[in-house]
């Protein structure tokens, strides 16, 4: 079923006819009149979305019901068809709101993507007005998982059914897919939605400090250490712990966290009384886990530990249905934030949307949208306000030339790429991570490891 109302105003009956056939396979439902008169009753009688009229109608003319149609519904488009346009009629209809100017005669494939565009247009505004409506509660709810394609759906089907259960959930996807708000998704659907969330980064924290972090420590346990600390497994007693980028913590922590699974007990750092908590592990990966237990990088028993269920996040890439939604949900939450009118986006703005990439992933739109609200001074967001990169870089078919044998290891690929998107950052590690879609710590990790093969290769050249 069409929801979407077209009515076209057109006295020649054939071109009335092609242009309800051209509208109908764009996905609307038509009306046709054949003067002014009857046009200004439809339009009384009930606005339709879109006004398709001929500039040349006995009387009222096309701009007298362009007039009207934004006077009796401000949101009704009007399109106009001509074959006698001055420059002076399309000044005067511009500044009626007019949405578009089609001349006679016309290409129909023109027209039906003319209207191809407006019909997600007014997908896109619908969408926004219900959203809109829900702008009271934004502040007090977590954030919903947009989940709308194919392989997001079938993610959210899979932690809907592990989400009762009490065992360990491995989250695993690149950086900014949206496996932290997955992860609270579980817990606000798990039997232990009334206990407390918490999330610990490891990459954001120093790799010192994680187990502090994680097992607190017992006053004077090290200098500095005034004050007992309980540390996020104890206070996440009762609820959720996420661990996002476990992957990045030491062997140390690594045994320490199977001896906590294994016993379901603790030791504070500095303390000799093991406290007993009752805490659900959701781990999350950016990395490929069973390659890092390979290199020796990650503990194997805790990787069989933490793999009971693992489930995969696609990047956003591949579920460029979600790209609308989330753009339409981080709109919305920003105009608020920031009191800002911006309502919606242009469909030049759409396009660029949904045909860009996203290395980022989510953070990535997230930050381009918060970053379009605040520039934004009216209620559309035009493309203007999005980076230029979203023009440049939207084809997944760009070649990049590497500097590298051709046996180069995955660890190649990764580290002269990381230095190339430096170079290219001018330097600017805070630039080159958000381009990258990881954290500066991770940035700086990664900086290390490729420095690390860069000594080894140095020293097999200095051999040979």
């Amino acid at each position: 079923m069409n929801d979407d109302r077209l009515l076209i105003a057109e006295d020649d009956l054939d071109m009335a006819r092609l242009l309800a056939e051209i509208a109908t396979e764009a996905g609307f439902s038509t009306q046709m009149v054949h003067n002014g008169a009857d046009a200004v009753a439809a339009l009384r009688a009930s606005p339709p979305d879109v006004l398709l009229t001929d500039l040349c109608l006995p009387a009222p003319g096309g701009l007298e019901l362009l007039r009207l149609a934004r006077e009796l519904d401000g949101q009704t488009e009007v399109i106009m068809i001509t074959g006698y346009a001055t420059v002076n009629d399309a000044v005067e209809g511009f500044k009626a709101g007019l949405h578009d100017l089609v001349t006679k005669p016309f290409n129909t494939d023109q027209v039906l993507a003319l209207l191809q565009r407006l019909k997600t247009y007014l997908l896109h505004r619908r969408r926004s007005e219900q959203l809109s409506t829900r702008l009271a509660h934004l502040e007090n709810a977590s954030r919903q998982p947009v989940m709308q394609s194919h392989a997001a759906r079938h993610c959210l089907d899979l932690v809907q059914q592990v989400a009762p259960l009490d065992v360990p959930v491995l989250l695993l996807g690149e950086s900014g897919t949206g496996k932290g708000v997955l992860a609270q998704h579980i817990h606000q659907i798990s039997p232990r939605r009334d206990g407390l969330f918490f999330e610990l980064n490891c990459a954001a924290v120093a790799e010192t400090l994680v187990e502090n972090e994680l097992f607190g420590h017992e006053k004077g346990a090290y200098t500095g250490a005034g004050e007992r600390k309980r540390g996020l497994l104890e206070l996440a007693n009762g609820g959720t712990l996420l661990l996002d980028e476990i992957n990045s913590t030491s062997l140390e922590i690594q045994a320490k966290l199977l001896h906590f699974m294994q016993n379901r007990s603790l030791l504070r750092v500095g303390g000799d009384r093991p406290i007993t908590v009752d805490v659900r592990l959701l781990v999350a990966s950016n990395e490929d886990l069973a390659g890092l237990v390979e290199q020796g990088r990650f503990r194997r028993d805790l990787y069989y530990r933490l793999n009971v269920f693992p489930v995969a996040l696609p990047p956003l890439r591949e579920r460029r249905e979600d790209i609308l939604p989330l753009a339409e949900g981080f709109l919305v939450d920003y105009a608020v934030r920031y009191a800002s009118p911006a309502r919606r986006f242009s469909p030049d703005a759409l396009s660029l949307l949904t045909n860009y990439d996203w290395p980022g992933n989510i953070r990535e739109l997230e930050n381009i949208v918060q970053r379009a609200v605040i520039l934004a001074h009216e209620e559309q967001v035009d493309k203007a306000h999005l980076p230029h990169e979203l023009a440049a870089g939207g084809s997944s078919q760009a070649i990049v030339a590497l500097a590298l044998n051709a046996d180069a290891s995955l660890a190649d690929v990764e580290a002269c790429w990381i230095k190339q998107m430096l170079a290219r950052c001018s330097g600017n590690k805070a630039d080159a991570a958000r381009r990258l879609g990881i954290d500066v710590s991770t940035l700086h990790r990664k900086l290390r490891q490729a420095t690390n093969i860069d000594d080894k290769q140095t020293n097999i050249k200095g051999q040979v």
